[in-house]
């Protein structure tokens, strides 16, 4: 029998429960647990950091040695086999689409996702034209990508996130240069700009919303990078915080870090265009390319 795909990111309930372990082992050193548990401490390390997937005998072993009540432990022990799932982005057809993208398909995965992006827009809003052309540009700079592979893999995400029954909603709030700026061919620019439009009036799902030059930030905390925020239904999953940088993106897990962000985000917010107001400029933007042609 066929095995089903996961319905919240593996990802993240394995930081969960690296989370819960660094908590119940109190004062006692990860080696020291590690060798009460009979493993390596490196594997310990591992679990905490979440990254990989853990056996269940693994953690099991990790369990037995804690200081934990039954309810918290048969909680953890379902958390570890849900951090073993596989997903969509698993499969052959987009093993080729880059492992920075793999990261965020699983870190959506039953997500509701609020995003921040500066100048380029972000893959869950692209067209495959778009798409193409920018995967295409990683390629030439150096990228080890599938080109093919890593289209469907915009694509797909999409569907997942968008589909009637996905679980979470989207909101993005872009800077203004994100719509006027060309990184991509003026007729793929347009396509773009008119799908953003569509998606900004038409869905429910999404919230797309501009940052004028001029916005006023209540405390002028401004982010450095573009970022996304991931929370999850369940409220024991953590709410987890990926910063894009040039090479990865930085995943934050700690409340503190992860409440910074929520709090600029709040900020940012607080200084955007209506979401009416936002679809009417992108709206110039693409009347002003069509000008152009």
């Amino acid at each position: 029998m066929a095995r089903s795909l996961a319905a919240v990111s593996p990802l993240a309930r394995r930081m969960r429960l690296g989370a819960a372990v660094r908590r119940l082992r109190g004062d006692t050193s990860a080696s020291e647990l590690a060798r009460r548990a009979g493993l390596d401490r490196t594997v310990v390390s591992k679990v905490e950091a979440g990254e990989r997937r853990t056996s269940l005998d693994t953690v099991l072993r990790l369990l037995d040695v804690l200081s934990i009540e039954q309810d918290e432990y048969q909680q953890l022990l379902n958390v570890a086999r849900s951090g073993t799932e596989t997903g969509w982005w698993n499969g052959s057809r987009y093993a080729s689409m880059g492992e920075r993208q793999a990261k965020t398909a699983d870190l959506e995965c039953g997500a509701t996702v609020r995003e921040y992006q500066t100048s380029m827009l972000p893959g869950l809003l692209q067209t495959e034209a778009y798409a193409r052309h920018r995967a295409q540009v990683a390629i030439d700079k150096g990228a080890e990508l599938d080109l093919e592979a890593t289209v469907r893999g915009r694509l797909r995400r999409q569907e997942e996130m968008f589909s009637e029954g996905g679980a979470g909603t989207y909101e993005v709030f872009l800077e203004p240069q994100a719509i006027w700026r060309r990184p991509v061919p003026p007729d793929v620019m347009r396509e773009q700009l008119l799908h953003l439009h569509r998606l900004a009036t038409e869905s429910a799902k999404v919230r797309v919303r501009i940052l004028p030059v001029d916005a006023r930030l209540a405390d002028g905390w401004v982010p450095r990078n573009p970022f996304a925020v991931y929370q999850y239904a369940d409220p024991g999953d953590l709410t987890l915080v990926a910063v894009d940088t040039v090479n990865a993106d930085l995943v934050y897990t700690a409340p503190k870090d992860t409440a910074d962000y929520a709090q600029m985000y709040e900020e940012l917010r607080a200084g955007a265009l209506s979401v009416e107001d936002s679809a009417a400029l992108i709206q110039k933007a693409a009347g002003e390319l069509a000008a152009d042609a």
